[in-house]
């Protein structure tokens, strides 16, 4: 490296650094701490950083333009062509590799800085709702949403001693909400897998049953026989047989309980064959508690707990949910009735885990082929299970205290209206949110792959695709800029070769500044361009990209050869 090079570098990278601390000036001193109060540091680092790259090509363009005008050894201009080219050489790659290094900044820095910033913005803006809604919850008395919101609170701010008492007081009161008396019956003997056993079986035990005169038994068997044959004589004379017997004779407290027992069972099974796997959950899980040691409870209470994870969720789910949103404000197409358009907006997705999503506060309208509101309703929870959003969210202990959608205006559709089909995924969705709200922060390649998802969530897809190619030609703007003023400063030190005016020295603390007006205006013009070539020629990413390219190639080629012409102007 030549010394008129390193006198360069050094100018640009003095430059660079006064950028760099002008961008946590800049960031300590704007910094809204009552939007970020925790977050301070995350916020001002992410915001110095996302400051610095996007003035990087004036700072570069300040400090190449400074050294190149004042600090650069040489004679005037008085080089033949071959030199010129030579000369043009040199800078040509000092630019290039001053591009690259923006491209990286852009690419693989400021994506980083801005997803910080944003991080500590949501996670202080969930964190004030959070407490708002638990206040909310605990004057309404729903106290399991309460508690929610307050265990969310605490993994956002685990050093707030002022929640955690709340937070005790709030699980004290849906203890006591909670809480039911029951009367603790005397066991009974287990019961064979019903739903193995054939009717010949249920006969068989019935029979036996009334042959030893156990006439609970006999009517609880004859009742399942009767249930696969209905008008079975020999079932129906038994069961008649035995409810005779069991009106005739006083019950032993023992054996008043194996019949209500015998009874509760049927009813659970009863539920599980009509589909109703949520009562039946409920009704086994009461069972359970008043028989902890029966067999056949525990078997068909997990039973009915699988077929309820198929259309249903869990409060304390949503309570194993840690750090801040995915994504915020999540408005989408999602038609999937036939001459229905459905619309759903999400407050808020969360994760407890690479594959668990869950959103928070949903609200979905339907606009028929006339134009007009079909229906509109809200759901305070949901959970993803592949491409469906579960909107029933139980309660483990109480089915009063579980949340569905409510319908404000028109009626739930014929299939369970707490069962929704979405046909984007939620990692679709975080990202497709991420991209609209904050561009920077999704990775540039990650960006133009989400452009296909655009149409089929019913967004205009421009807004987009003008940010990616904005930040498509700004490695190319460097470059371009970069060189301009190398050969401008080149130029200037060799029209002011003994000394330069005083007002350059005045002038110099003001550079940048001066520099942004041009550099701006030209962004703008570009800005507008590219515009006209996706709104008005109607031209796709790909298209408009290449045609982006050229124009920048264009300008490049004018550059080289304004910069030859000037250095080979005077003749030897």
């Amino acid at each position: 490296m030549d010394r008129d090079t390193r006198n360069m570098v050094l100018a640009t990278i003095g430059f660079l650094g006064i950028g760099v601390l002008y961008g946590f000036l800049s960031a300590y001193f704007s910094l809204p701490v009552l939007r970020v109060g925790e977050y301070k540091s995350l916020w001002i680092f992410g915001t110095a950083l996302e400051t610095f790259i996007t003035h990087f090509i004036t700072l570069v363009a300040a400090g190449m333009i400074l050294a190149t005008s004042l600090w650069v050894e040489g004679e005037s201009l008085k080089y033949s062509t071959a030199e010129a080219l030579q000369q043009i050489r040199k800078l040509f790659f000092l630019s290039l590799a001053i591009a690259c290094l923006y491209g990286i900044l852009q690419e693989g820095v400021l994506p980083w800085a801005t997803q910080m910033k944003q991080t500590a913005i949501r996670k202080t803006q969930i964190a004030n709702e959070l407490k708002d809604k638990a206040f909310a919850s605990e004057r309404a008395k729903e106290y399991s949403n309460a508690r929610f919101y307050l265990e969310y609170y605490l993994t956002l701010f685990p050093k707030d001693d002022q929640v955690r008492p709340l937070l005790d007081r709030v699980r004290e009161r849906e203890r006591e909400q909670q809480e039911k008396p029951s009367i603790e019956p005397p066991e009974s003997p287990s019961i064979l897998k019903l739903k193995e056993l054939s009717f010949q079986d249920l006969q068989e035990k019935a029979k036996q049953y009334y042959q030893v005169q156990d006439f609970v038994s006999t009517e609880y068997f004859a009742l399942m026989a009767l249930k696969l044959k209905p008008n079975h004589p020999e079932m129906l004379r038994l069961l008649a047989a035995s409810q005779n017997a069991l009106s005739r004779i006083r019950l032993t407290p023992e054996q008043e309980a194996r019949r209500s027992l015998f009874q509760a069972k049927q009813q659970g099974y009863e539920y599980l064959k009509q589909g109703d796997s949520i009562s039946a959950y409920y009704h086994f899980q009461e069972l359970a508690k008043q028989h902890p040691k029966d067999g056949e409870i525990a078997k068909y209470l997990q039973l009915a707990y699988e077929e309820v994870k198929k259309k249903a969720f869990f409060q304390d789910e949503i309570s194993l949910v840690t750090g801040s949103p995915l994504a915020s404000d999540v408005f989408f197409k999602n038609s999937h009735r036939e001459g229905m358009e459905e619309f759903l907006y999400f407050s808020k997705i969360v994760a407890t885990g690479p594959s668990s999503y869950y959103v928070l506060e949903i609200e979905g309208i339907g606009i028929d082929s006339t134009g007009k509101v079909a229906y509109q309703f809200k759901a305070p929870f949901g959970k993803f299970v592949d491409h469906t959003l579960l909107m029933h969210c139980l309660n483990r202990k109480d089915p009063k205290l579980s949340s569905k959608p409510t319908y404000i205006r028109g009626d739930p559709p014929a299939e369970p209206s707490t069962i929704l089909p979405v046909k984007l995924s939620p990692q679709d969705l975080v990202s497709l949110a991420r991209l609209i709200h904050s561009p920077q922060e999704t990775p540039f390649a990650t960006a133009v792959s989400l452009l296909e998802i655009f149409p089929l969530a019913g967004i205009e897809p421009m807004p987009a695709v003008h940010s990616l190619l904005m930040r498509f030609q700004g490695p190319f703007t460097c470059l371009n800029v970069s060189l301009l003023v190398l050969i401008l400063g080149r130029l200037l030190k060799s029209k002011y070769y003994n000394r330069p005016p005083v007002i350059t020295y005045l002038l110099i603390p003001f550079l940048p500044v001066l520099l942004t007006i041009p550099l701006s205006l030209y962004e703008y013009e570009l800005s507008v361009f590219v515009s006209i070539l996706i709104d008005k020629v109607g031209l796709g990413f790909l298209t408009a990209g290449a045609i982006l390219l050229g124009t920048q190639g264009l300008i490049l080629l004018s550059i080289l050869f304004y910069g030859v012409q000037s250095f080979t102007r005077e003749k030897p």
